[in-house]
């Protein structure tokens, strides 16, 4: 990252150049400076998005295309023109810090049991095209999925939760009698009963276990880990299930909403078991850090989908836009939770993220200067599972940790953007 003093053209070519290179082939020249990167062909708009990202985090300037009012440049020399117009324009400003739930008390929360599913069906990413119309290599090439998950006929939110549900309280040895809170998040399951009612209807748990059901959409498990976390360290609560369910290919279909978005997404759950343990205690289980939360408002408006009277999906999607924001947005939590936490990313074990398409995955692993193979694979076998993309990825993660001797475990980052450009983060350790 250069400063002020740094940002002569010359330094600014420097990183467009640079920057520009890494995206393409070894056999590809440098474009002339009108040459339009998409349009030739150069780059297809994924590329496009890392290149703007690699070149606002080297000059420093984050989100910086996601806020310029006109499309985002495709040639260098439009490219350098904004880049130039920032540095003249540039004044120093405070970063507001990002607020933390706080909750330790004399207590911790931790993790003592985990499970997820997804969806019975294998869907080959060729075949996703087909349903929707879409170009060869739209969902595999473009967006890296190779294959989607999709609930079969006789599976439902309710049905995938209360599989996560059981496998979790197995893992945790935990007596489905012993719950005194239920929190269930899911995007997808609109109806009454809530999908917390009925989870605590078909785990047959007590009258005095409390239901919460949470929104959210992706950031929905961290909130639900957040109020499952403060609940146990201030004593109100011993065990604690937090379930994630949805089912989107019941929405998501061809003729009701564009390919490009609908062809991304899969059907999962997660569920996760919490327990109250005293402060100072030797337990080799999976304890929870303080959360942070926010919202970037400007990009509100990237993402809408609602239903129209037809029975169409009214759908706004800034693909691009949203790309860009989502990895400076992610990449910005593990740099929050590092200083907030003192844990370094370089010592994770993994990294439980949302995960929109395994393309992001890949820019977020360059942005934040850690090995690919520590995201936990999800997106590119099951789909963008909703608020259960960062729980299956957390089960994932927490499986790998299990499987070695707590010295040589390491903290487990959690972070998740959603529509409205929600976003959380917090930490396991």
């Amino acid at each position: 990252m250069v400063g002020n003093r740094d940002r002569t053209e010359s330094r600014l070519r420097q990183i467009v150049e640079d920057c520009l290179r890494r995206s393409l082939r070894p056999d590809q020249a440098l474009p002339s400076d009108d040459v339009d990167w998409i349009a030739s062909d150069l780059l297809d708009s994924m590329g496009h998005v890392d290149v703007l990202l690699s070149i606002e985090r080297a000059a420093g300037l984050t989100d910086f295309f996601s806020r310029v009012e006109s499309a985002p440049p495709t040639t260098t020399q439009k490219v350098l023109a904004a880049l130039q117009d920032a540095v003249k324009q540039e004044t120093p400003s405070r970063q507001p810090q990002a607020r933390r739930l706080q909750g330790g008390l004399s207590a911790s929360a931790e993790i003592t049991g985990w499970g997820f599913i997804v969806g019975a069906q294998r869907v080959e990413a060729a075949s996703v095209e087909r349903e929707f119309s879409l170009p060869t290599g739209t969902i595999r090439e473009r967006a890296g999925i190779e294959c989607v998950a999709r609930a079969s006929g006789d599976q439902s939110e309710l049905s995938l939760a209360t599989a996560a549900a059981n496998a979790a309280l197995e893992r945790a040895d935990v007596d489905a009698g012993d719950l005194d809170w239920l929190l269930a998040a899911s995007e997808t399951s609109v109806g009454f009963p809530s999908l917390g009612s009925l989870v605590h209807s078909r785990l047959l748990l007590r009258d005095s276990c409390g239901v919460l059901d949470l929104g959210g959409a992706c950031v929905g498990l961290l909130n639900a880990l957040a109020i499952a976390r403060s609940l146990l360290t201030s004593g109100v609560a011993r065990h604690i299930l937090v379930v994630t369910s949805d089912v989107h290919s019941q929405y998501l279909l061809p003729g009701r909403v564009a390919g490009e978005f609908g062809g991304l997404f899969g059907d999962g759950a997660s569920a996760f078991i919490l327990c109250r343990t005293r402060e100072g205690s030797d337990s080799p289980r999976y304890r929870l850090g303080e959360f942070q939360f926010g919202c970037a408002g400007t990009f509100s408006s990237a993402l809408a989908i609602r239903p129209n009277p037809d029975g169409t999906m009214m759908l706004k999607f800034e693909g691009d836009a949203l790309a860009r924001a989502a990895v400076n947005r992610l990449e910005k939590i593990v740099s929050d939770l590092e200083v907030q936490s003192g844990h370094r990313r370089q010592d994770a074990n993994s990294f439980a993220t949302h995960q929109p398409n395994p393309r992001l995955v890949e820019m977020l692993a360059r942005q934040s200067g850690v090995p690919p193979d520590k995201f936990p694979v999800v997106a590119k076998v099951y789909g963008n599972l909703g608020c259960s993309t960062c729980g299956v990825a957390l089960c994932m993660a927490l499986g790998t940790q299990d499987a070695k001797v707590p010295a040589e475990r390491g903290p487990i980052f959690m972070a998740a953007v959603g529509p409205g450009m929600l976003w959380g983060g917090g930490v396991v350790f």
